[in-house]
Protein backbone atom coordinates (compact mmCIF):
# COMPACT_ATOMS: atom_id res chain seq x y z
CA UNK A 1 0.00 0.00 0.00
CA UNK A 2 1.14 3.54 -0.70
CA UNK A 3 -0.39 6.78 0.56
CA UNK A 4 0.17 10.43 -0.28
CA UNK A 5 -0.33 13.03 2.43
CA UNK A 6 -0.64 16.68 1.44
CA UNK A 7 -1.65 19.93 3.05
CA UNK A 8 -3.19 21.18 -0.20
CA UNK A 9 -4.26 24.60 1.13
CA UNK A 10 -7.70 24.57 -0.42
CA UNK A 11 -9.88 22.80 -2.98
CA UNK A 12 -12.20 25.66 -3.81
CA UNK A 13 -12.28 25.15 -7.58
CA UNK A 14 -11.62 22.48 -10.20
CA UNK A 15 -8.44 24.21 -11.41
CA UNK A 16 -6.60 22.21 -8.74
CA UNK A 17 -7.76 18.90 -10.20
CA UNK A 18 -4.96 18.53 -12.81
CA UNK A 19 -2.35 18.88 -10.05
CA UNK A 20 -3.99 16.08 -8.10
CA UNK A 21 -4.38 13.96 -11.22
CA UNK A 22 -0.68 14.29 -11.91
CA UNK A 23 0.20 13.03 -8.43
CA UNK A 24 -2.25 10.15 -8.75
CA UNK A 25 -1.14 9.15 -12.25
CA UNK A 26 2.59 9.46 -11.60
CA UNK A 27 2.79 7.85 -8.16
CA UNK A 28 -0.34 5.67 -8.30
CA UNK A 29 -1.10 5.79 -4.55
CA UNK A 30 -3.69 3.53 -3.00
CA UNK A 31 -4.91 6.36 -0.78
CA UNK A 32 -4.48 10.09 -0.32
CA UNK A 33 -4.90 12.08 2.89
CA UNK A 34 -5.63 15.80 2.53
CA UNK A 35 -5.66 18.49 5.17
CA UNK A 36 -6.66 22.14 5.02
CA UNK A 37 -9.13 21.30 2.27
CA UNK A 38 -11.08 24.48 3.16
CA UNK A 39 -14.24 22.95 1.68
CA UNK A 40 -17.29 20.95 2.69
CA UNK A 41 -17.77 17.23 2.10
CA UNK A 42 -19.67 17.60 -1.16
CA UNK A 43 -16.56 19.10 -2.78
CA UNK A 44 -14.48 16.14 -1.62
CA UNK A 45 -17.00 13.83 -3.25
CA UNK A 46 -16.56 15.72 -6.52
CA UNK A 47 -12.79 15.38 -6.19
CA UNK A 48 -13.11 11.65 -5.51
CA UNK A 49 -15.09 11.25 -8.72
CA UNK A 50 -12.63 13.24 -10.79
CA UNK A 51 -9.58 11.44 -9.38
CA UNK A 52 -11.07 7.98 -9.82
CA UNK A 53 -11.12 6.80 -6.21
CA UNK A 54 -13.92 4.49 -5.16
CA UNK A 55 -14.17 5.66 -1.54
CA UNK A 56 -13.73 8.78 0.52
CA UNK A 57 -14.40 10.17 3.97
CA UNK A 58 -14.24 13.87 4.77
CA UNK A 59 -14.62 16.19 7.74
CA UNK A 60 -15.96 19.65 6.94
CA UNK A 61 -13.91 22.77 7.42
CA UNK A 62 -14.50 24.85 10.54
CA UNK A 63 -15.31 28.43 9.64
CA UNK A 64 -12.91 29.47 6.90
CA UNK A 65 -10.14 27.01 7.76
CA UNK A 66 -9.37 23.35 8.31
CA UNK A 67 -10.98 20.33 6.72
CA UNK A 68 -9.50 16.84 6.36
CA UNK A 69 -10.26 14.03 3.93
CA UNK A 70 -9.16 10.50 3.09
CA UNK A 71 -9.67 8.97 -0.36
CA UNK A 72 -8.87 5.34 -1.10
CA UNK A 73 -9.22 2.66 -3.75
CA UNK A 74 -11.42 -0.41 -3.56
CA UNK A 75 -8.29 -2.57 -3.31
CA UNK A 76 -7.93 -1.39 0.30
CA UNK A 77 -10.30 -2.66 2.97
CA UNK A 78 -10.72 0.35 5.27
CA UNK A 79 -12.89 0.77 8.32
CA UNK A 80 -13.31 4.30 9.72
CA UNK A 81 -13.07 3.99 13.50
CA UNK A 82 -13.15 7.64 14.62
CA UNK A 83 -12.44 11.14 13.39
CA UNK A 84 -12.33 14.81 14.31
CA UNK A 85 -11.48 18.10 12.65
CA UNK A 86 -7.82 17.14 13.13
CA UNK A 87 -7.68 13.45 12.24
CA UNK A 88 -9.18 10.45 10.50
CA UNK A 89 -8.53 7.06 12.07
CA UNK A 90 -8.94 3.87 10.02
CA UNK A 91 -8.23 0.18 10.43
CA UNK A 92 -6.87 -1.55 7.33
CA UNK A 93 -7.36 -5.26 6.75
CA UNK A 94 -4.29 -6.54 4.94
CA UNK A 95 -4.70 -10.05 3.53
CA UNK A 96 -0.99 -10.78 3.95
CA UNK A 97 -0.04 -8.87 7.11
CA UNK A 98 -3.23 -8.69 9.14
CA UNK A 99 -5.01 -5.61 10.48
CA UNK A 100 -3.17 -2.38 11.19
CA UNK A 101 -4.10 1.20 11.94
CA UNK A 102 -3.55 4.31 9.82
CA UNK A 103 -4.18 7.85 11.03
CA UNK A 104 -4.25 10.97 8.91
CA UNK A 105 -3.28 13.82 11.23
CA UNK A 106 -3.49 17.62 11.08
CA UNK A 107 -1.88 19.39 14.04
CA UNK A 108 -3.30 22.64 15.37
CA UNK A 109 -1.57 25.45 13.46
CA UNK A 110 -1.77 28.03 16.23
CA UNK A 111 1.15 28.17 18.68
CA UNK A 112 -1.22 28.49 21.62
CA UNK A 113 -2.72 25.04 20.88
CA UNK A 114 0.48 23.02 20.44
CA UNK A 115 -0.07 21.22 23.74
CA UNK A 116 -3.55 20.24 22.55
CA UNK A 117 -1.96 18.52 19.54
CA UNK A 118 0.59 16.72 21.71
CA UNK A 119 -2.01 15.47 24.19
CA UNK A 120 -4.27 14.43 21.33
CA UNK A 121 -1.41 12.39 19.88
CA UNK A 122 -0.98 10.63 23.23
CA UNK A 123 -4.69 9.81 23.40
CA UNK A 124 -4.63 8.38 19.89
CA UNK A 125 -1.74 6.10 20.84
CA UNK A 126 -3.75 4.65 23.72
CA UNK A 127 -6.89 3.93 21.70
CA UNK A 128 -5.61 0.75 20.04
CA UNK A 129 -2.90 -1.90 20.32
CA UNK A 130 -2.69 -2.51 16.58
CA UNK A 131 0.42 -1.77 14.51
CA UNK A 132 0.10 1.95 13.88
CA UNK A 133 1.28 4.53 11.37
CA UNK A 134 0.29 8.19 11.54
CA UNK A 135 0.94 10.59 8.66
CA UNK A 136 0.15 14.22 7.95
CA UNK A 137 0.96 17.83 8.78
CA UNK A 138 1.93 17.96 12.45
CA UNK A 139 2.80 21.68 12.43
CA UNK A 140 5.77 20.76 14.63
CA UNK A 141 9.40 19.76 14.23
CA UNK A 142 11.43 17.15 16.12
CA UNK A 143 14.82 18.86 15.89
CA UNK A 144 16.24 22.33 15.34
CA UNK A 145 17.86 21.17 12.08
CA UNK A 146 14.36 20.67 10.66
CA UNK A 147 14.05 24.44 10.27
CA UNK A 148 15.99 26.79 8.01
CA UNK A 149 15.65 30.55 8.01
CA UNK A 150 15.17 33.37 10.42
CA UNK A 151 13.98 33.07 14.03
CA UNK A 152 14.77 29.69 15.56
CA UNK A 153 11.88 27.71 16.95
CA UNK A 154 11.79 27.77 20.79
CA UNK A 155 13.25 24.67 22.45
CA UNK A 156 10.13 24.08 24.52
CA UNK A 157 8.12 23.55 21.32
CA UNK A 158 10.65 21.09 19.90
CA UNK A 159 11.03 19.23 23.19
CA UNK A 160 7.28 19.14 23.77
CA UNK A 161 6.56 17.52 20.42
CA UNK A 162 9.49 15.12 20.78
CA UNK A 163 8.27 14.00 24.20
CA UNK A 164 4.73 13.46 22.87
CA UNK A 165 6.14 11.26 20.10
CA UNK A 166 8.15 9.24 22.63
CA UNK A 167 5.17 8.92 25.00
CA UNK A 168 3.11 7.61 22.08
CA UNK A 169 5.66 4.88 21.30
CA UNK A 170 6.34 6.31 17.85
CA UNK A 171 9.46 6.69 15.75
CA UNK A 172 10.10 8.83 12.70
CA UNK A 173 9.86 7.17 9.29
CA UNK A 174 13.02 8.18 7.44
CA UNK A 175 12.28 10.57 4.59
CA UNK A 176 14.24 10.56 1.33
CA UNK A 177 14.77 13.73 -0.67
CA UNK A 178 14.60 17.35 0.35
CA UNK A 179 14.59 17.74 4.16
CA UNK A 180 11.87 20.41 4.39
CA UNK A 181 8.18 20.11 3.54
CA UNK A 182 6.90 23.66 4.10
CA UNK A 183 8.13 27.06 2.95
CA UNK A 184 7.28 30.72 3.30
CA UNK A 185 8.45 33.93 1.63
CA UNK A 186 10.96 32.21 -0.66
CA UNK A 187 13.26 34.59 -2.48
CA UNK A 188 13.16 37.18 0.32
CA UNK A 189 15.26 37.80 3.46
CA UNK A 190 12.30 36.46 5.46
CA UNK A 191 12.42 33.01 3.78
CA UNK A 192 11.67 30.08 6.10
CA UNK A 193 11.55 26.32 5.49
CA UNK A 194 10.52 23.60 7.95
CA UNK A 195 9.72 19.90 8.03
CA UNK A 196 6.14 20.04 9.28
CA UNK A 197 4.89 16.97 7.38
CA UNK A 198 6.02 13.48 8.28
CA UNK A 199 5.06 9.89 9.04
CA UNK A 200 5.50 8.23 12.43
CA UNK A 201 5.00 4.58 13.33
CA UNK A 202 5.26 2.23 16.30
CA UNK A 203 7.57 -0.77 16.48
CA UNK A 204 4.86 -3.27 15.55
CA UNK A 205 4.20 -1.39 12.31
CA UNK A 206 7.90 -1.28 11.42
CA UNK A 207 8.02 -5.05 11.91
CA UNK A 208 5.18 -5.46 9.42
CA UNK A 209 6.72 -3.09 6.88
CA UNK A 210 10.50 -3.04 7.39
CA UNK A 211 11.15 -1.69 3.88
CA UNK A 212 8.65 1.17 3.98
CA UNK A 213 9.96 4.47 2.64
CA UNK A 214 8.84 8.07 2.87
CA UNK A 215 9.57 10.38 -0.04
CA UNK A 216 9.31 14.16 -0.26
CA UNK A 217 7.58 15.09 -3.53
CA UNK A 218 7.09 18.34 -5.43
CA UNK A 219 3.90 19.94 -6.70
CA UNK A 220 3.09 23.24 -8.45
CA UNK A 221 0.68 24.40 -5.75
CA UNK A 222 0.43 24.97 -1.98
CA UNK A 223 3.22 25.99 0.40
CA UNK A 224 3.52 22.36 1.51
CA UNK A 225 5.18 19.57 -0.45
CA UNK A 226 3.28 16.26 -0.66
CA UNK A 227 4.88 13.26 1.00
CA UNK A 228 4.55 9.65 -0.18
CA UNK A 229 4.65 6.65 2.13
CA UNK A 230 5.34 3.62 -0.05
CA UNK A 231 6.51 0.04 0.26
CA UNK A 232 5.92 -1.16 -3.31
CA UNK A 233 7.69 -0.22 -6.56
CA UNK A 234 5.73 1.25 -9.46
CA UNK A 235 5.85 -0.80 -12.64
CA UNK A 236 5.09 0.90 -15.93
CA UNK A 237 4.71 -0.77 -19.31
CA UNK A 238 5.58 0.58 -22.73
CA UNK A 239 3.13 0.95 -25.58
CA UNK A 240 3.34 0.76 -29.33
CA UNK A 241 3.10 3.91 -31.43
CA UNK A 242 -0.31 4.84 -32.79
CA UNK A 243 -1.63 6.57 -35.87
CA UNK A 244 -2.21 10.32 -35.98
CA UNK A 245 -4.85 11.68 -33.65
CA UNK A 246 -5.62 15.31 -33.02
CA UNK A 247 -4.89 16.11 -29.38
CA UNK A 248 -7.22 18.50 -27.56
CA UNK A 249 -4.25 19.43 -25.39
CA UNK A 250 -2.81 21.25 -28.41
CA UNK A 251 -5.71 23.72 -28.32
CA UNK A 252 -4.17 25.71 -25.48
CA UNK A 253 -0.88 26.12 -27.37
CA UNK A 254 -0.65 29.58 -28.94
CA UNK A 255 1.24 28.26 -31.98
CA UNK A 256 -1.50 25.83 -33.08
CA UNK A 257 -3.46 28.31 -35.23
CA UNK A 258 -0.32 29.37 -37.09
CA UNK A 259 0.67 25.76 -37.82
CA UNK A 260 -2.75 24.88 -39.26
CA UNK A 261 -2.97 28.14 -41.21
CA UNK A 262 0.45 27.70 -42.84
CA UNK A 263 -0.26 24.06 -43.67
CA UNK A 264 -3.64 24.86 -45.22
CA UNK A 265 -2.25 27.69 -47.36
CA UNK A 266 0.56 25.49 -48.67
CA UNK A 267 -1.91 23.00 -50.21
CA UNK A 268 -4.56 25.25 -51.77
CA UNK A 269 -4.53 23.40 -55.10
CA UNK A 270 -4.93 19.91 -53.66
CA UNK A 271 -8.12 17.93 -52.91
CA UNK A 272 -9.43 17.89 -49.36
CA UNK A 273 -8.08 14.48 -48.29
CA UNK A 274 -4.44 15.11 -49.31
CA UNK A 275 -4.68 18.51 -47.60
CA UNK A 276 -5.83 16.85 -44.39
CA UNK A 277 -2.98 14.34 -44.63
CA UNK A 278 -0.42 17.12 -45.06
CA UNK A 279 -1.96 19.05 -42.16
CA UNK A 280 -1.78 15.94 -39.98
CA UNK A 281 1.89 15.48 -40.88
CA UNK A 282 2.65 19.13 -40.11
CA UNK A 283 0.85 18.90 -36.77
CA UNK A 284 2.70 15.72 -35.88
CA UNK A 285 6.05 17.31 -36.72
CA UNK A 286 5.18 20.48 -34.83
CA UNK A 287 4.08 18.43 -31.83
CA UNK A 288 7.30 16.42 -31.94
CA UNK A 289 9.49 19.54 -32.10
CA UNK A 290 7.58 21.85 -29.78
CA UNK A 291 5.06 19.99 -27.63
CA UNK A 292 7.25 16.95 -27.02
CA UNK A 293 5.99 14.34 -24.59
CA UNK A 294 3.73 15.67 -21.86
CA UNK A 295 4.73 13.00 -19.39
CA UNK A 296 8.42 13.69 -20.01
CA UNK A 297 7.97 17.47 -19.81
CA UNK A 298 6.05 17.21 -16.56
CA UNK A 299 8.73 14.93 -15.16
CA UNK A 300 11.50 17.31 -16.32
CA UNK A 301 9.67 20.21 -14.71
CA UNK A 302 9.23 18.23 -11.50
CA UNK A 303 12.95 17.38 -11.45
CA UNK A 304 13.91 21.02 -12.01
CA UNK A 305 11.64 22.09 -9.16
CA UNK A 306 13.11 19.42 -6.92
CA UNK A 307 16.67 20.31 -7.98
CA UNK A 308 16.06 24.00 -7.32
CA UNK A 309 14.74 23.15 -3.89
CA UNK A 310 17.45 20.61 -3.02
CA UNK A 311 20.27 22.92 -4.16
CA UNK A 312 18.92 25.88 -2.27
CA UNK A 313 17.94 27.73 -5.47
CA UNK A 314 14.48 28.39 -4.10
CA UNK A 315 15.74 31.85 -3.18
CA UNK A 316 15.42 32.65 -6.89
CA UNK A 317 11.69 33.19 -6.63
CA UNK A 318 11.21 34.22 -10.27
CA UNK A 319 12.79 31.00 -11.53
CA UNK A 320 10.80 28.81 -9.15
CA UNK A 321 7.54 30.61 -9.91
CA UNK A 322 8.15 30.22 -13.64
CA UNK A 323 8.68 26.48 -13.15
CA UNK A 324 5.51 26.16 -11.09
CA UNK A 325 3.54 28.12 -13.71
CA UNK A 326 4.92 25.94 -16.51
CA UNK A 327 4.11 22.75 -14.61
CA UNK A 328 0.55 23.95 -14.00
CA UNK A 329 0.15 24.62 -17.74
CA UNK A 330 1.48 21.15 -18.56
CA UNK A 331 -0.84 19.50 -16.05
CA UNK A 332 -3.85 21.22 -17.65
CA UNK A 333 -2.73 19.82 -21.00
CA UNK A 334 -2.24 16.40 -19.44
CA UNK A 335 -5.75 16.57 -18.03
CA UNK A 336 -7.14 17.35 -21.50
CA UNK A 337 -5.11 14.46 -22.89
CA UNK A 338 -6.69 11.93 -20.52
CA UNK A 339 -10.20 13.39 -20.76
CA UNK A 340 -10.07 12.91 -24.52
CA UNK A 341 -9.25 9.25 -24.05
CA UNK A 342 -12.06 8.59 -21.58
CA UNK A 343 -14.66 8.68 -24.38
CA UNK A 344 -17.27 9.61 -21.78
CA UNK A 345 -18.07 13.23 -21.04
CA UNK A 346 -18.72 12.88 -17.33
CA UNK A 347 -15.90 15.27 -16.40
CA UNK A 348 -17.81 18.25 -17.73
CA UNK A 349 -21.36 17.00 -17.33
CA UNK A 350 -21.08 15.61 -13.79
CA UNK A 351 -22.44 12.11 -14.38
CA UNK A 352 -23.13 10.45 -11.04
CA UNK A 353 -22.66 6.88 -12.24
CA UNK A 354 -19.32 6.87 -10.42
CA UNK A 355 -18.37 3.23 -10.80
CA UNK A 356 -18.92 3.52 -14.54
CA UNK A 357 -17.07 6.68 -15.35
CA UNK A 358 -14.23 6.83 -12.80
CA UNK A 359 -12.42 4.05 -14.65
CA UNK A 360 -13.54 4.86 -18.19
CA UNK A 361 -10.14 5.84 -19.50
CA UNK A 362 -8.42 3.08 -17.57
CA UNK A 363 -10.82 0.44 -18.82
CA UNK A 364 -10.25 1.55 -22.39
CA UNK A 365 -6.53 1.10 -21.88
CA UNK A 366 -7.15 -2.40 -20.54
CA UNK A 367 -9.41 -3.27 -23.49
CA UNK A 368 -7.04 -1.79 -26.05
CA UNK A 369 -3.93 -3.41 -24.63
CA UNK A 370 -3.02 -6.87 -25.92
CA UNK A 371 -0.82 -8.65 -23.39
CA UNK A 372 0.10 -11.60 -25.60
CA UNK A 373 -0.85 -13.60 -28.71
CA UNK A 374 -0.73 -17.35 -29.32
CA UNK A 375 0.47 -18.92 -32.55
CA UNK A 376 -1.00 -22.07 -34.13
CA UNK A 377 1.10 -24.27 -31.86
CA UNK A 378 -0.16 -22.53 -28.71
CA UNK A 379 3.09 -20.70 -27.91
CA UNK A 380 2.71 -17.23 -26.41
CA UNK A 381 4.37 -14.13 -27.87
CA UNK A 382 4.56 -11.09 -25.58
CA UNK A 383 6.94 -8.62 -27.26
CA UNK A 384 5.41 -5.99 -29.55
CA UNK A 385 7.48 -6.91 -32.62
CA UNK A 386 6.60 -10.60 -32.34
CA UNK A 387 2.88 -9.89 -31.87
CA UNK A 388 2.83 -7.57 -34.90
CA UNK A 389 4.43 -10.24 -37.09
CA UNK A 390 2.07 -12.90 -35.78
CA UNK A 391 -1.00 -10.75 -36.52
CA UNK A 392 0.27 -9.86 -39.99
CA UNK A 393 0.95 -13.49 -40.89
CA UNK A 394 -2.48 -14.50 -39.62
CA UNK A 395 -4.35 -11.99 -41.78
CA UNK A 396 -2.11 -12.64 -44.79
CA UNK A 397 -3.10 -16.28 -44.62
CA UNK A 398 -6.74 -15.47 -43.91
CA UNK A 399 -7.22 -13.27 -46.97
CA UNK A 400 -5.40 -15.67 -49.26
CA UNK A 401 -7.99 -18.36 -48.65
CA UNK A 402 -10.72 -18.82 -51.27
CA UNK A 403 -14.10 -17.48 -50.33
CA UNK A 404 -16.90 -20.01 -50.11
CA UNK A 405 -20.02 -19.80 -52.32
CA UNK A 406 -22.77 -18.03 -50.40
CA UNK A 407 -25.34 -17.67 -53.19
CA UNK A 408 -27.79 -20.33 -51.95
CA UNK A 409 -27.69 -18.86 -48.45
CA UNK A 410 -28.18 -15.25 -49.55
CA UNK A 411 -31.15 -16.21 -51.76
CA UNK A 412 -33.10 -17.32 -48.69
CA UNK A 413 -32.70 -13.96 -46.89
CA UNK A 414 -35.68 -11.63 -47.20
CA UNK A 415 -34.75 -8.01 -48.08
CA UNK A 416 -35.25 -5.42 -45.32
CA UNK A 417 -34.46 -2.35 -47.43
CA UNK A 418 -37.19 -1.46 -49.90
CA UNK A 419 -37.11 0.83 -52.92
CA UNK A 420 -38.11 3.99 -51.03
CA UNK A 421 -35.44 3.38 -48.40
CA UNK A 422 -32.85 2.61 -51.03
CA UNK A 423 -33.65 5.84 -52.89
CA UNK A 424 -32.99 7.86 -49.74
CA UNK A 425 -29.81 5.96 -48.95
CA UNK A 426 -28.36 6.38 -52.43
CA UNK A 427 -29.34 10.03 -52.89
CA UNK A 428 -26.42 12.51 -53.07
CA UNK A 429 -25.56 13.97 -49.69
CA UNK A 430 -25.80 17.71 -49.09
CA UNK A 431 -23.00 19.77 -47.59
CA UNK A 432 -25.43 21.00 -44.91
CA UNK A 433 -26.04 17.40 -43.77
CA UNK A 434 -22.32 16.74 -43.61
CA UNK A 435 -21.72 19.94 -41.64
CA UNK A 436 -24.56 19.20 -39.22
CA UNK A 437 -23.24 15.70 -38.52
CA UNK A 438 -19.67 16.91 -38.13
CA UNK A 439 -20.45 19.81 -35.83
CA UNK A 440 -22.76 17.69 -33.66
CA UNK A 441 -19.82 15.51 -32.64
CA UNK A 442 -18.42 16.04 -29.15
CA UNK A 443 -15.09 17.87 -29.07
CA UNK A 444 -13.48 14.98 -27.20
Amino acid sequence: MSIISWNCRGLGNLSSVPKFKYLIRYYNPDAIFLCETLVHRNKIEELRILLGFENCFAVDREGRGGGVALLWKSTIHCNITNYSSNHINVEIDDAHRGTWRLTGFYGYPGGSRRRDSWNFLRRLSQSSQLPWCIIGDFNDILDAIEKKGRSERPNWLINGFRQAVLDSGLSDVHMDGYPFTWFKSLGTPRAVEERLDRALANEAWFQLFPNAKLENLVAPASDHYPILLDRDPIIRSCRARRKFKFENAWCIETELDDVVHRSWLSTLERPIMPRLEVCAEDLSQWSKNHCHNLKKEIEDCRKKLQHARDQGSVSNANYVNALRKRMTHLLVQDDLFWRQRAKNHWYRDGDLNTRFFHASATSRRKVNRISYLKDDSGLRTTDISGMCNLAKNYFDELFQKQASTRGPVISTIMPTIFDDDNEKLTSPFKIEEFKEALFSMHSD
